[in-house]
């Protein structure tokens, strides 16, 4: 059994036991490592595929892909719903103008995950 004689040890080992915990969870969930379009980014042509690849496995819970003007264009994620460290989808023809992809995830710790990349097609 450990005796703690001070009330600076107690706190240093409390310290310790809570930046421990801490660190477990905070390395589960999944963080955007690229994507192609990069984020941001203003293409000649509209894609024929988009890829979001994460530093750790997510599980899709929803993917949506809209313009500028809200308009909603229809996309599955093509590995399915199963956790991937890769989210890819083959969107229709697209029209210049600007998009986002929003999707929505469970990490392996159990935490939803929302993010977005934003793109433009230029047409050109």
């Amino acid at each position: 059994m450990l005796l703690i004689r001070s009330p600076i040890r107690a706190l240093v080992l409390a310290l310790a036991a809570v930046l421990a915990l801490a660190s477990g969870s905070a390395v589960a969930h999944s963080m955007v490592a690229s994507s192609e379009p990069a984020d941001g980014a203003t293409i000649a042509e509209a894609p024929t595929r988009i890829s979001v690849s994460f530093d750790s496995p997510l599980r899709i819970v929803s993917v949506s892909l809209t313009d500028g003007a809200g308009e909603s264009y229809a996309v599955d994620p093509l590995a399915g719903r199963s956790a991937a460290e890769t989210l890819a989808v083959e969107p229709p023809a697209l029209p210049a103008g600007r998009y986002e992809l929003e999707w929505r995830g469970l990490s392996e710790d159990g935490h939803t995950l929302t993010d977005t990349i934003t793109f433009s097609v230029s047409g050109d």
